[in-house]
């Protein structure tokens, strides 16, 4: 089997910097020839979600198209990458698919949800927010300008663990519960998860708790599960490695009573589309998805995967970047 590498910088919108946490996305797509077929896969580690950088995603699948080392010895963007070349390159994603429903993201303050915004986000049924990023009154008017904005919107509300219990609950008290499809993991405790979702009436979303590969966050999951608090697993897929593995954790979510919504780490339009065909394919993956964040790029590496009405097409994947490996 033969692979190449194509290592590319896309520039993300300025607005959009902050919660990316880049001015760029570095990026190496990989392409897999074997006979006849290739297939390809992104590798795009950022800094803060994955522990590898590119260089060494890189280096590590150069071992392992030359045969040195599977999957399980890859870090979990380049065997993300890898998995995702070597499942093209055998025809995953080569017929079109079913549109899937896709959760659309904002990713600035208050201030920026003007009309613009706002007509950018109609449509949407479910719109994904950020906070412990900024002090709680801001994070307030922010879900408060959403919710008065987007009145046929839910909303999912993102803390990457950055707060403490009473912290969360001071930005949704208040506010109507059933307003809110869940809060994604946003407590930087989250042993205490049950208890904030009794406290706000609200449902929670595990992701970092499913990155977390440890005994620990393994029994935390099972012990969510019998609190019967938990409305889905987020699968931030270069997070947690080979398609393989992101399949595997779908079953557990959908053994645990839970959706599994996929999601990316601000990668291409390639990634996102892709990300799309294996929501079609998942029993437990009806619900809207985290693949509404081509927008945040200024530059792409095939057509935007630009949701219209609150779905993503999933038509035949392309190549990225096509007529650089010609």
């Amino acid at each position: 089997m033969s692979a190449e590498i194509l290592r590319v910088s896309l520039a993300v919108r300025a607005d959009a910097r902050r919660v990316v946490g880049a001015a760029t996305r570095e990026v190496a797509f990989v392409r897999v020839a074997d006979g006849p077929h290739a297939g390809f896969g992104e590798c795009a580690p950022l800094a803060g979600l994955h522990g590898e950088s590119l260089d060494e995603s890189i280096e590590a699948i150069e071992r392992w198209a030359d045969g040195e080392i599977e999957f399980d010895g890859m870090p979990p963007s380049a065997a993300f990458a890898a998995s995702c070349a070597l499942e093209t390159a055998e025809g995953f994603g080569t017929r079109a698919a079913g549109p899937v429903a896709v959760a659309a993201f904002f990713a600035g303050g208050a201030d920026e949800l003007d009309a613009a915004a706002v007509q950018a986000l109609a449509g949407a049924r479910t719109v994904k927010l950020k906070i412990g990023r900024a002090d709680e009154a801001a994070d307030r008017a922010l879900i408060a300008r959403a919710l008065e904005a987007l009145p046929d919107a839910r909303l999912r509300l993102d803390g990457n663990r950055r707060l403490a219990e009473a912290e969360c609950v001071a930005r949704v008290h208040g506010f109507d519960a059933e307003r809110f499809e869940y809060l994604e993991d946003p407590l930087f405790d989250p042993s205490r998860l049950a208890a904030l979702s009794a406290r706000t009436g609200i449902a929670i979303a595990l992701d970092e708790t499913v990155v977390d590969a440890s005994s620990a966050a393994r029994e935390l999951r099972d012990e969510l599960a019998r609190e019967d608090c938990v409305a889905a697993w987020v699968l931030r897929m270069s997070a947690l490695g080979p398609l393989g593995r992101v399949r595997a954790l779908a079953g557990e979510a959908e053994a645990r009573g839970a959706h599994a919504v996929l999601s990316t780490a601000y990668e291409s339009s390639y990634t996102l589309r892709l990300a799309a065909h294996l929501a079609s394919s998942l029993a437990n993956a009806r619900c809207a998805h985290g693949l509404g964040t081509a927008a945040l790029l200024l530059e792409d590496s095939c057509v935007p995967a630009i949701p219209d009405g609150g779905f993503l097409a999933c038509p035949p994947l392309s190549a990225p970047f096509a007529e650089a490996w010609s």
